[in-house]
C-alpha cells in the first residue's frame, strides 16, 4: 500500500521569486523613509531594513540550493516531506510575515497614530529570524557532503565525533528571536495561542527553581515577562541553556495537575488506575511452539507492580466486578505515553485517550512504565514486555477476546512500542501486535545532524538538546562533572551557551493574525481545505519547487469600516501605544533581539556557504559549553533504544506500521528514514501521514486546538485501519 501524505488547514501558494522581490522592495522603501528619522526607533527600523534587503538575496540563494536536494529525500514521490522541505517552509513563513509587517509600515508610517516602537520591534524580530536562517542554512548546505546520497542522516557506521562541528556551528547562534515576538509563527494560529500561555508559565515557573530569586523579585519579574516579549524570550533561552533533567521533569509534570479530562472529556464507564501484580516469570509461546518465560521486571530498582490505566467507554465483562451488559471486545489498544522517558504519565494523556475510546469503542490499556533517570533502560522495556505477556495470558481481565491487538505510542512511547516489538521478534514470539502506530517518534537516540533536527534550535516545543539529555538519562549515560555543575538555573549568566531544556519549555509571543493584502500577481490562494483537503485520488500533490507555502494567515479583501468600528480601532491603537510605553520600561538594555549575530551575517555575505560555515564552526569550537559536553556522550547503538540500528532481518518481520509525523517536527527525519529503511528491508509500511502546521506533542493539545484535534482524528482512523481491513472501513 502506498503511503499517504495528509494536509491540515488552509494553504496558500506564493511565487517565491516575486515574494523575495517584494520583500526587498519594501525594505528599501522603508529604509529610505526612516533613514533620516530623529526617532531612535526610526533609525533602528532603517538599519534593520538595510539588513533585510541584504538578507533577502542571501537566503533566496540558500533556499534554491536546498530545493535541489529536497525532492530526492522524500519517502516516495507521493509523500513530499523531509527536513529540507521543512526548513524551506520556515523561511517562506518568515518572508511572508516580514512582507506583511513592512507593507503595514509603508501604508501607515505617515499616520500620527503610527506605533513606531511596536513596528520596529516586530521588524527586528523577524529580521533576526532571517539572520539566523541564513547562518544556519549555510551550515546545512556545507554539511550536505556528510550525508550519503538521498539520505537525511550521515552514515550510522564509524565514529560520530566528526559530525559535531555541524551542530556546534548552529548551536553557537543566538536563538532568542524565536522565543520573542516571532515565536510560533510557523505553526497554526490555534497552536500559537497555546504557546503564549506556555511561554509565560515556563518563564515564571523557572523563577521558583532559581535560588537567587526571592518572592518579591519573582512577582515583579513575572509581570515583566507578561509585558515584554523580549525579556520573556531571554528568560526562556536561559532556561533552555541551563536547566537540568529535574527541572524538565518538574515543568512537564505540571500537566499532571489538571482536571481537564474530567471536566471536558467524554465520561467513561471504566477509567481508573490498576496494577499488574508480579506473578513470577510468565509463559510466552514461540513460533516453533515452545514456551519461554518472560522474567519479572527487576532492573535498577527491583521488582514491584506495574501500574496502568484501564479505559473503556462501556462496561465489558471482565473489566468490572459487577455484571456487565457488554461482552469482551475483539479489539484491544495498548498505549505508551510520551515524555522523553523522564516525565508525564497516562493521566496527562487521558484527554485524547478518552476520545479514542469513544471513537474506537474498544478497551485501552495505557501503561505507566517507570521513568528515568531513576529507572533507565532496560526497565521500561521490561515492564511493557511483561505487561504485554500478562495481557496475552489473561485477556478476559482486560475485556478482550484475544483477537486483534494494536500498539500506539507518541514520542518516546512510539520508540518504546517499536522497541518491544523488535524484542518480541528477537525472542521468536508467536504473537506480535497486529499493527504499530508510532506518532512523532524518535527512532535514533543519537545527536547526529539531519535537516529536520535543525528545527530544534527554533522550535517552540522541542529543543533537540532535551532529546539528548533524555537519551542520556534513559540509557544511564553519565554527564561529566563540568556539565553537572552547569545544570542549574542561575540569574547571572546570560552568555551564549546552551544547556538544554525541555518539551514544554517554550514559547512566548503572539503570532499576530495579520491580514495580508498581497497583489494577485504575488499571492494566489488555494481553495479552503475544508472543501477540498486533498486531490481527487486522496493524495496531496507535491509543492512546486518555486512555490512558497505560508499557511497561518488568511488573505481577505479590505472592508469598509463603520463609524463605530473606526472609533474602536482608534481606541485600540491608543491602547497599543500605552502598552508599548509600559513594555519599554522593562527593556534593559534596549537593544534589538538577536543582535549578537549581526557581524556573522556581514561575513556570510562575502563568503561561500562552505567557507562561512567553516569559520563559524572554528569559532564555536573555541567556546566549550555544556552543549559541547553533551555531544561527547557515548550513547549505545542498541536497536532496542534506537530502532534505526535494527538489522534488515529484524525489520522485515515487523507487523504493519502506520507512521504519523509532523512537517515542522525536529524528529521528522527520524520518521522518514526509519520508514524508508523498514520498506527497503521488506517490511510493511501501510501509511505515512505528515501533518502541516501542528507541533510535536500535538495530541496533548487536542482540547484547545482544532488543528490538533484534526490530527488526533486521523490517528483514530489509522487505529481503525490497523484493526480492520480497508474494505471493511
Amino acid at each position: 500500500m502506498m503511503a499517504q501524505f495528509s494536509v491540515l488547514g488552509p494553504r496558500h501558494v506564493v511565487d517565491r521569486e516575486s515574494a523575495f522581490g517584494e520583500l526587498k522592495q519594501l525594505a528599501l522603501d522603508n529604509d529610505a523613509f526612516f533613514r533620516n528619522s530623529s526617532s531612535t526607533y526610526g533609525s533602528r527600523l532603517a538599519e534593520c531594513c538595510q539588513e533585510i534587503a541584504l538578507s533577502s538575496d542571501l537566503v533566496q540563494d540558500l533556499v534554491k540550493q536546498m530545493l535541489v536536494v529536497s525532492s530526492k529525500c522524500d519517502y516516495d514521490k507521493h509523500t513530499p516531506g523531509n527536513g529540507y522541505r521543512s526548513l524551506i517552509s520556515v523561511c517562506d513563513m518568515a518572508v511572508c510575515q516580514l512582507i506583511s509587517i513592512l507593507r503595514d509600515c509603508s501604508q501607515n508610517r505617515s499616520n500620527i497614530m503610527f506605533r513606531i516602537s511596536h513596528h520596529c520591534k516586530e521588524v527586528e524580530g523577524f529580521a533576526a529570524v532571517l539572520r539566523f536562517l541564513i547562518l544556519a542554512y549555510q551550515q546545512v548546505i556545507a554539511g550536505m557532503e556528510m550525508f550519503a546520497e538521498n539520505s537525511l542522516f550521515p552514515p550510522l557506521e564509524g565514529e560520530y565525533e566528526r559530525y559535531t562541528s555541524f551542530l556546534r556551528g548552529i548551536e553557537s547562534l543566538d536563538t532568542s528571536c524565536f522565543y520573542a515576538r516571532p515565536l510560533g509563527f510557523q505553526f497554526s494560529p490555534s497552536v500559537a495561542r497555546i504557546f503564549r500561555v506556555i511561554g509565560f508559565v515556563l518563564a515564571t515557573y523557572s523563577l521558583s527553581w532559581d535560588k537567587e530569586e526571592g518572592p518579591i523579585s519573582s512577582f515583579l519579574n513575572s509581570g515583566k515577562y507578561l509585558m515584554s516579549p523580549e525579556q520573556r524570550a531571554l528568560r526562556i533561552v536561559k532556561v533552555i541553556r541551563e536547566s537540568d533533567i529535574e527541572f524538565c521533569k518538574g515543568f512537564w509534570n505540571l500537566s499532571e495537575l489538571g482536571m481537564m479530562s474530567k471536566w471536558f472529556c467524554p465520561v467513561m464507564a471504566v477509567c481508573d488506575m490498576r496494577e499488574i501484580t508480579l506473578h513470577g516469570p510468565l509463559p510466552l509461546r514461540t513460533k516453533s511452539g515452545e514456551i519461554i518465560l518472560v522474567p519479572e521486571p527487576s532492573s535498577h530498582t527491583g521488582p514491584r507492580p506495574i501500574p496502568y490505566r484501564m479505559i473503556s467507554v462501556v462496561a465489558r465483562e471482565g473489566l468490572t466486578s459487577s455484571p456487565a451488559k457488554h461482552k469482551p471486545s475483539p479489539f484491544l489498544l495498548i498505549h505508551c505515553h510520551g515524555g522523553g522517558y523522564v516525565a508525564t504519565s497516562s493521566q496527562s494523556h487521558e484527554t485524547y485517550l478518552r476520545e479514542w475510546a469513544c471513537a474506537i469503542n474498544c478497551p485501552i490499556v495505557s501503561i505507566d512504565y517507570s521513568l528515568a533517570p531513576e529507572n533507565p533502560y532496560p526497565r521500561a522495556t521490561e515492564e511493557v514486555l511483561y505487561t504485554y505477556t500478562y495481557i496475552l495470558n489473561n485477556p478476559k481481565k482486560f475485556g478482550w477476546t484475544g483477537q486483534k491487538l494494536v500498539m500506539v505510542g507518541d514520542s518516546a512511547g512510539g520508540n518504546l512500542i517499536t522497541s518491544i516489538t523488535l524484542n518480541l521478534i528477537q525472542i521468536n514470539a508467536a504473537r506480535l501486535p497486529d499493527g504499530i502506530i508510532p506518532v512523532y517518534t524518535p527512532f535514533l537516540f543519537q545527536y547526529l545532524p539531519s535537516p529536520s533536527r535543525v528545527l530544534s534550535f527554533m522550535d517552540p516545543l522541542l529543543h533537540m538538546g532535551v532529546v539528548i539529555r533524555c537519551a542520556a538519562a534513559y540509557t544511564g549515560a553519565k554527564l561529566d562533572d563540568e556539565l553537572a555543575a552547569k545544570g542549574t538555573l542561575s540569574s547571572t549568566n546570560t552568555t551564549q551557551v546552551n544547556g538544554h531544556k525541555s518539551l514544554y519549555q517554550y514559547v512566548d509571543e503572539v503570532q499576530k493574525a495579520q491580514h495580508l493584502d498581497f497583489d494577485d500577481s504575488v499571492f494566489d490562494e488555494y481553495k479552503d481545505e475544508k472543501e477540498s483537503p486533498v486531490t481527487e485520488n486522496g493524495k496531496r500533490k507535491a509543492t512546486d519547487t518555486n512555490e512558497l507555502t505560508p499557511t497561518t494567515n488568511r488573505i481577505v479583501a479590505p472592508k469598509k469600516r463603520t463609524l463605530s468600528q473606526s472609533l474602536a480601532d482608534t481606541a485600540a491603537v491608543a491602547a497599543g501605544h500605552a502598552f508599548d510605553t509600559v513594555s519599554d520600561w522593562f527593556e534593559s538594555p534596549r537593544t534589538p533581539i538577536g543582535i549578537n549575530d549581526k557581524p556573522k551575517l556581514n561575513r556570510a555575505a562575502t563568503l561561500t556557504p562552505q567557507m562561512a560555515a567553516k569559520v563559524q564552526q572554528e569559532e564555536a569550537r573555541e567556546q566549550e559549553t555544556n552543549f559541547s559536553s553533551l555531544l561527547k556522550l557515548d550513547l549505545p547503538r542498541d536497536p532496542l533504544i534506537s530502532p534505526m540500528y535494527a538489522s534488515s532481518e529484524l525489520l522485515r518481520q515487523l507487523p504493519p506500521f502506520y507512521f504519523v509525523g509532523c512537517h515542522l517536527d525536529p524528529l521528522l527525519d527520524d520518521t522518514i528514514m526509519f520508514a524508508r529503511k523498514l520498506r527497503d528491508s521488506g517490511g510493511t509500511v501501510r501509511r505515512l501521514d505528515i501533518f502541516d502546521f501542528i507541533p510535536h506533542g500535538f495530541l496533548n493539545f487536542t482540547l484547545v486546538s482544532p488543528d490538533c484535534r484534526e490530527g488526533s482524528r486521523l490517528v483514530i482512523q489509522r487505529i481503525k485501519e490497523a484493526f480492520f481491513s480497508e474494505t471493511q472501513l
